[in-house]
């Protein structure tokens, strides 16, 4: 329940971004930011969400052209692998779990409550307890929201347009990633490992949906969310900020660890793990693709040489350029 209960604060942070987007579009926009070659225009209030259809359709279309064939192939092949070893991996990293005395319980710890105006429902934001809840919470959407409420504030503080852009495209691919993994979860259906009714997990397609809602724990493994999520932040983060070579790393280093605490405390299969991480790449790509621009600038050169005409001798000019390629073409 924690899981669903931290939507609730994941969506007063996005609220409350929007509105800071909003306050900060009252003023005269400043020239665009530009950064090693590229151009970082302010974003407007909730860019992020006006892109969302369009990062849903380019996700779709890239997913299945031909191009994209072999990634594809081994993506399946490896999930499909990686199912046959679920359940000795899932028993193997439990195992490994104890023996380091690294906790089972994913269960986290509201340190927020509140009820909802007119209303008797209650609000709660949890967060981690322990270690092992600490590793878990690596891959918490709030935690990734916190992360995007960072470059936020540090983008109206230091007026820095690539920080404020940063902030919407972690946002735009969030909110895309996470919508398509809920919809796979609801659709596949997968037991959890701490809930498993056979070996590697009970699929049930297309289930009902008011037994999901009560039972969550029995459909919702595939595919991951925390990690979809991770990487989306990673990846978007990264790419802004080339400069900052330790980004993917730490990143991905943080990921394996969260993804070790979400088989160790039940709520997941190695094999759910390809397929989310893969959509969390791709929407971060779109996102940082819409986001920012290759610079307008053009190389160009004068050359002045000497040359007749007929028989007279004169002077001629040529004045050569080239255009960089447009942002469409930087990330494939």
């Amino acid at each position: 329940m924690d899981r669903i209960k931290n939507v609730f604060g994941a969506f007063l942070l996005l609220i409350a971004q929007g509105a800071v987007f909003a306050r900060a579009e009252e003023k005269a926009a400043p020239p665009p930011q530009v950064v090693d070659g590229y151009q970082y225009d302010r974003p407007g209030w909730f860019t992020w969400l006006k892109n969302e259809p369009s990062d849903l359709k380019d996700c779709w279309k890239k997913t299945f052209r031909k191009e994209n064939t072999v990634n594809l192939s081994l993506l399946v092949v490896g999930t499909g692998l990686l199912i046959a070893a679920d359940q000795s991996l899932y028993k193997k990293t439990y195992r490994w779990g104890t023996k380091e005395k690294i906790s089972h319980n994913g269960q986290q710890r509201p340190f927020i409550k509140t009820t909802l105006p007119g209303t008797h429902y209650m609000v709660r934001l949890s967060g981690p307890h322990n270690f092992g809840t600490d590793l878990y919470f690596l891959g918490d959407g709030i935690t990734h929201f916190s992360i995007a409420g960072g470059f936020l504030v540090f983008g109206l503080v230091r007026d820095d347009d690539r920080a404020l852009q940063t902030s919407s495209q972690l946002v735009e691919s969030i909110i895309s990633t996470g919508f398509v993994v809920q919809v796979l979860k609801h659709v596949t259906g997968r037991e959890d490992p701490v809930v498993n009714t056979r070996s590697g997990g009970r699929w049930r397609f297309f289930p009902n949906q008011k037994d999901y809602a009560k039972h969550v724990n029995k459909y919702d493994a595939y595919p991951t969310g925390h990690l979809a999520t991770a990487m989306a932040t990673v990846t978007v983060i990264a790419q802004n900020y080339p400069e900052y070579t330790f980004v993917r790393p730490l990143g991905y280093t943080l990921m394996t660890a969260c993804g070790l605490e979400m088989v160790n405390n039940g709520v997941h299969w190695y094999s759910d793990y390809p397929l989310g991480i893969y959509l969390g790449y791709e929407f971060a790509q779109i996102a940082v693709r819409r986001g920012r621009k290759v610079q307008d600038q053009q190389v160009s050169s004068l050359e002045i040489y000497p040359a007749f005409v007929g028989k007279t001798p004169t002077m001629q000019a040529a004045y050569r350029f080239s255009i960089p390629p447009s942002s469409k073409d930087e990330v494939d």
